[in-house]
């Protein structure tokens, strides 16, 4: 009897380890994914496979994936992982998603990327050919998909086609922060890094208000700043240079030069240093009509004294 129900404990037993072992295994296999797609030889530009569709959970807006894809033929081997984020009722569009690592062919060289359709209910991946190098024989792609957020389930597809209208990438995120700390004190972190929707980046600050925005000092070896013009057209035989006059008048009246904000604006609005750069080359080149014209009344003023003197 005890023989019996020892037996019955440890069938129980092995029933509820394998129900749990075959759950164990279906979560791994809905976040996670491995296969690979084949490219015929003679395979062109915008050729893709669509092979794979995900399910994100609430209501689509745990879509976070990671695509790494691999890839050999004679005179190509090429690497790379990608990012997608897929929220909630996004648009039925395929959109190139960004890379965050790549490692190509004597360093420059890829022949795929990946797509995503973000439609909603239907969020599918794809390879698509962005370029034919190495030797004209079949290549297979090989491609792990990992879901970071929650999935529901992976199921793969086997779809071909060409597009070459792709011209947009995927978010791969809304936006990014990057803290920093002590990771052993209590002490809250520090805003290292901010990028933000209209791609604009923060540096210890968490509203960029252009394409950079430190809020701190910046120590560099060199900087280059582009410009659309020069101050050249000082020279021009039709520019109209002030009077000195004039420029004595204003400076008296206003405490700084004319077409040179004041102080009291650079320290409110700051100033932009390209900007700046042309309006103090412009007062230099002013100057130097200025000493140009004042050297030639110089001149004069000396000959008349030698012609006076003469006398």
């Amino acid at each position: 009897m005890k023989k019996k129900l020892l037996l019955v404990i440890l069938t129980l037993l092995f029933y509820n380890f394998s129900a749990k072992s075959n759950n164990l295994r279906n979560v791994f296999y809905s976040t996670e994914y491995e296969g690979a797609v084949t490219f015929q030889a003679g395979y062109v530009i915008g050729d893709y496979v669509e092979f794979l569709r995900v399910n994100p959970i609430s209501a689509g807006a745990s879509g976070y994936y990671q695509i790494s894809i691999n890839y050999t033929r004679g005179n190509i081997a090429s690497a790379a992982t990608h990012i997608a984020s897929i929220s909630h009722s996004n648009p039925a569009i395929w959109r190139e998603t960004g890379r965050i690592n790549n490692n190509p062919y004597t360093g420059s060289g890829i022949n795929f990327t990946v797509d995503c359709n973000t439609q909603y209910g239907n969020p599918r991946f794809r390879i698509r050919a962005v370029n034919t190098l190495g030797i004209n024989t079949p290549i297979t792609v090989y491609i792990k998909v990992t879901s970071f957020n929650s999935n529901d389930a992976l199921t793969a597809l086997n779809v071909t086609g060409n597009d070459t209208s792709v011209s947009k990438f995927l978010p791969m995120t809304a936006d990014w922060d990057l803290y920093v700390g002590n990771v052993f004190t209590a002490d809250g972190a520090t805003l290292a890094i901010k990028a933000i929707q209209n791609g604009n980046v923060g540096i210890g600050t968490a509203n960029p208000a252009s394409k950079l925005t430190v809020a701190g000092n910046v120590a560099a070896r060199e900087v280059k700043v582009t410009v659309d013009a020069g101050a050249d057209f000082v020279f021009e035989n039709g520019y109209n240079l002030p009077s000195l006059e004039s420029v004595g008048k204003f400076i008296k009246e206003n405490k700084h030069l004319p077409e040179i904000a004041s102080a009291k604006e650079m320290q409110k609005d700051g100033i932009n240093l390209s900007e700046m750069n042309i309006k103090l080359l412009q007062k230099i080149e002013e100057m130097t009509l200025y000493m140009v014209e004042q050297n030639k009344r110089i001149k004069d003023l000396e000959k008349q004294m030698e012609e006076v003197k003469k006398k």
